[in-house]
């Protein structure tokens, strides 16, 4: 059996809490109709804490006023108060998190080519 690096020792998340956080992430909204843009979420990226205890929080940007999907705008705050956020080790899997890795299907596929998109755009600056 291999010894797995343990999640606060180097970033490596764990596959079964991976899974989970995505599968709350979808739980998340579930009834609401999306924006006009086809959202529910649009998640954000914080960095806090430096050295070893930074960690890298992805929280919805937008909270649903109604189920007809009419939305406002949501701090951070509001995220954390609302237990919206998901915390991560690892800058590189909070990112693609927050493009929308928890997503299924063809909104998956679409989301991680936008991803490598931005990324491609990011190096070429």
């Amino acid at each position: 059996m291999k010894a797995k690096k343990k999640y606060n020792e180097g970033g490596v998340l764990p596959i079964g809490r991976l899974a989970r956080e995505k599968k709350r992430a979808r739980d998340l909204r579930k009834g609401y109709k999306p924006t006009e843009n086809n959202e529910t979420h649009r998640m954000g990226l914080w960095e806090d804490g430096e050295g070893k205890t930074k960690r890298y929080i992805v929280a919805p940007t937008i909270y649903p006023k109604d189920k007809e999907g009419n939305y406002e705008e949501q701090s951070l705050d509001q995220a954390i108060e609302r237990g919206e956020t998901f915390e991560f080790k690892n800058k590189r899997i909070a990112e693609r998190f927050g493009y929308g890795s928890w997503k299924k299907g063809r909104d998956l596929r679409e989301a991680m080519k936008n991803y490598r998109a931005d990324k491609r755009e990011e190096r070429k600056r």
